[in-house]
């Protein structure tokens, strides 16, 4: 199963202001913030593998606050951390969900255990509470109560529901309205913002150009642009795309009113590229960036001579016949009864991509964009029937996955994938989330899609 690493959630949530600490700073803590989670997350991840005396040491001189260490005593910590350590032996998986101004991990085992995790609201962000408690699985989806399971799920939100097994459709279902000023149904041909999900297609277009033979994935980004810091000069391609880059995870700082609209160019973005602090040296750590998948897709345009969104196009989406796939402040001659409203953060009325402005360097490369269910769907069956990308590289897109993605503009696209692809589940909304309930529905969802 294809998963985002435990620390690129946590990333993420922190950049995207999830965490009631991101929200507030400014971005040079925002990366300090960043760095902390990185380095408690992996430290509990990989807490199984440690022996415990090792771990309580770690934990007491580096991760524990000191208001944590005097409200609990030295045994108190030791068993939570030996707790944790058992929890981790046994999880088969991980996921990740923000509540309000807490981390809570779920470790998925035999038995399911939640850890919720605050930290100190200045520098050096340690630990300032820890807890881990069983909790109850959620209840099964199978066949015969997908539908009421999943009416139960979308209850007060917008948005689409499609599931198939064994290739074949079991449910296609809108809720709730696209446009609620137009009373406009949602099926699977409206249009969704798709959040970060422009990181598949930045994938696809490297290893095209790997394929073509214009690029190698152990290509450095000295090999690609000139003036390179010493520090960065040897990151490659290959750990651009597998969060071993060490770029923070978003490219906007404090001068950007918007950290996705904000216009800056391509020039802009590599200037900030070749002078943010990195969060590790290159390959010596673990978490995701999609500023990482913007470097990529301004090599993209320097490898194949083009700019980047008619590269896309001209390879993947006319070929796989996407034509309600586009980018920010474009509407592709689509009517506005096609795009459903998002119901997060308003920009522009009403708030669609068209109105957000041009994609921005900011997001270029992982996210500005939108699509719909069946453009996105004709997209991995491109990628799975033809030989676009080649043996070596179709398989990354075959194999089990399960993603999600979203915008505070109140879009939410999450997709279980089966190996080869024939079981699958997509959910698009347009109302938020509401990531409180995801557990709910996506780990009984991934369980059907692999029973099948």
């Amino acid at each position: 199963m294809v998963v985002k690493p435990l620390a690129a959630l946590l990333l993420a949530m922190a950049s995207s202001g999830m965490l009631a600490q991101g929200s507030a700073l400014p971005q040079a803590q925002t990366e300090m913030v960043e760095a902390a989670i990185s380095g408690h997350v992996q430290a509990l991840e990989q807490s199984a593998q440690r022996p415990i005396d090792d771990l309580v040491t770690e934990f007491e001189n580096e991760r524990f606050a000191p208001d944590f260490k005097n409200s609990t005593t030295e045994d108190q910590r030791r068993s939570l951390l030996t707790a944790i350590r058992d929890a981790a032996a046994s999880a088969g998986g991980v996921m990740v969900q923000p509540a309000p101004g807490v981390v809570e991990i779920m470790l998925m085992g035999p038995v399911e255990h939640r850890i919720a995790m605050t930290l100190e609201e200045t520098a050096p962000f340690r630990i300032a509470s820890l807890s881990i408690e069983e909790v109850a699985p959620p209840l099964p989806i199978t066949r015969a109560n997908l539908e009421s399971r999943i009416d139960e799920y979308m209850e007060g939100r917008s948005g689409l529901v499609h599931v198939r097994l064994g290739g074949e459709e079991v449910l296609s279902k809108g809720y709730g309205t696209g446009n609620a000023a137009l009373g406009t149904t949602i099926d699977s041909d409206t249009v969704f913002g798709i959040g970060s999900r422009p990181i598949d297609f930045t994938t696809a277009a490297v290893m095209l150009l790997e394929k073509q033979g214009k690029l190698s994935f152990d290509d450095t980004l000295a090999d690609h642009f000139d003036n390179v810091p010493t520090d960065r000069a040897g990151m490659t391609i290959r750990q651009m795309m597998t969060g071993k880059s060490g770029l923070p995870d978003f490219p906007a700082n404090d001068s950007d009113a918007d950290a996705d609209l904000t216009w800056i160019t391509r020039e802009q973005f590599i200037a900030r590229t070749m002078a943010t602090p990195l969060l590790f040296a290159p390959g010596e750590g673990d978490a995701h960036s999609h500023w990482a998948f913007g470097v990529l897709a301004a090599i993209v345009e320097k490898r194949s001579g083009q700019p980047y969104a008619k590269f896309l196009r001209e390879n993947f989406f006319d070929p796989a016949g996407m034509e309600r796939t586009g980018d920010y402040g474009e509407s592709r001659g689509l009517p506005l009864e096609a795009f459903a409203v998002g119901g997060g953060k308003q920009v522009g009325l009403p708030n669609i991509p068209p109105n957000w402005g041009p994609t921005s360097w900011l997001v270029l490369g992982s996210g500005g964009m939108f699509s719909t269910l069946n453009d996105l769907r004709s997209f991995y069956d491109y990628l799975a029937t033809s030989d676009v990308l080649g043996p070596k590289n179709q398989s990354h897109f075959n194999s089990e996955q399960a993603q999600v993605d979203g915008s505070e503009r109140g879009f939410e696209l999450i997709s279980l994938i089966g190996e080869g692809r024939r079981n699958e589940a997509w959910i698009l909304l347009n109302s938020g989330g509401g990531t409180a309930t995801r557990d709910s529905v996506i780990r009984p969802l991934m369980a059907l899609i692999r029973s099948e």
